[in-house]
């Protein structure tokens, strides 16, 4: 009987297949819209939280908690002020936490480019799918996801892109190395290069490199033994890093006022924790963050949202519940000659609503597949501008 039915509904269903495709298409947006955005607001959230809940605290130059989050989290964005080296220093002599530098000034292709330390990656469980991790001045590691994007291979070199037009202390181009690309991780990480940190000062011109000074370059040619000659304009600065002038590389002033974007601080317990955000909280020019507390307060916002579209989305539903009871009464309406004619011929009231209700699952069966997958492009598309 129900192979019968299943048979003779199928047969009707592509007999009026504009019939069919209004009902489907109904059918669809009434799941698919619901469906899509609470299941795309939960993942969102629950990345976006991952991520903020491996970063325990960042340390940065009082602000905008949101752009020093964004910019350290997922490298959008610039922080409006630095953080000197020094405090980076001041923090590695504390016990019970892990601080690393993180700059987020630069790009290559329009990709960032962060300069850290090594300690990021054991931090992040990021591990090379080939070749190895930047260890010199002037190398850097692809993510997978620019890598992919850009077919790149190691020993390639990218250049970086031009930061400042009118900077002309620094900020130029310079040709880098790639030197690895970093396993999937389906994080930010996925898409940004990453080098030392030393690597994107050299973008800035704090690290630079040039011809020997002699006393014809100089505004002092006179100068004695032991005094320091001041070279002119007329000095020849390297585009370029290589193995010919990596070790001439060097910066003027001290170290400990070079920028940092800010300071991811991995504290060893919850007393190390809470012990350096007080001791933050007592600063008047730094200020100590907890992105998980940023992230949550923003997808407040996004969850309000979602919740105010549940009554549109109640209403959607049975707008299209009434449309499909609708459709199914005029149809029926217009088969009575049919109806009658399988009453004639010996079929009961049984088996003419077994052929009624067939139809209603096949069509119902038609929107649940195309509306699930609907929602699994849109949730992969998502998780691809996500990571």
């Amino acid at each position: 009987m129900l192979r019968d039915a299943l048979f003779l509904a199928s047969h009707y269903l592509r007999s009026s297949p504009g019939r069919s495709l209004v009902l489907v298409l109904g059918s669809t947006a009434a799941a698919f819209l619901p469906l899509f955005t609470f299941l795309a607001a939960d993942l969102v959230e629950d990345t976006l939280l991952r991520r903020a809940q491996a970063s325990p605290v960042l340390i940065g130059a009082k602000g905008n908690e949101f752009d020093l989050s964004m910019s350290s989290l997922y490298f959008r964005g610039q922080v409006a002020e630095p953080v000197p080296v020094r405090e980076l220093d001041r923090l590695g002599t504390r016990n019970g936490t892990l601080a690393i530098p993180l700059y987020v000034a630069h790009s290559i292709g329009g990709t960032p480019l962060v300069g850290t330390s090594v300690e990021y990656f054991s931090a992040r469980s990021l591990r090379p799918a080939q070749g190895r991790l930047p260890a010199l001045l002037g190398e850097v590691v692809a993510g997978a996801e620019v890598a992919h994007r850009l077919r790149l291979e190691i020993g390639e070199h990218v250049r970086s892109d031009l930061a400042n037009l009118y900077n002309l202390a620094g900020g130029y181009p310079v040709l880098l190395e790639v030197v690895g690309i970093l396993e999937r991780s389906s994080t930010p990480d996925d898409d940004a290069y990453f080098a030392d940190v030393k690597t994107t000062w050299v973008l800035d011109g704090l690290f630079h490199g040039h011809q020997a000074v002699t006393r014809e370059q100089t505004l002092n040619p006179d100068a004695g033994e032991g005094e320091n000659m001041e070279a002119t304009a007329a000095l020849f600065l390297f585009a370029d890093l290589d193995e010919s002038n990596r070790s001439s590389y060097h910066m003027h002033g001290s170290t400990g006022d070079a920028p940092l974007s800010s300071i991811l601080v991995l504290p060893e317990s919850q007393k190390d924790h809470d012990i350096l955000l007080g001791d933050y909280a007592l600063e008047q020019n730094l200020q100590a963050i907890e992105p998980e507390t940023v992230v949550r307060t923003v997808l407040g916002i996004v969850l309000r949202a979602r919740d105010a579209l549940s009554a549109f989305f109640v209403v959607v539903a049975l707008s299209t519940l009434c449309f499909f009871v609708l459709v199914i009464s005029l149809t029926l309406r217009l088969r009575r000659r049919e109806i009658d004619l399988m009453q004639r011929i010996g079929s009961g009231r049984f088996a003419i609503a077994t052929i009624v209700g067939t139809e209603i699952v096949l069509v119902l069966l038609a929107s649940a597949l195309l509306s699930s997958g609907l929602t699994w492009a849109g949730l992969a598309l998502i998780r691809s501008q996500l990571a």
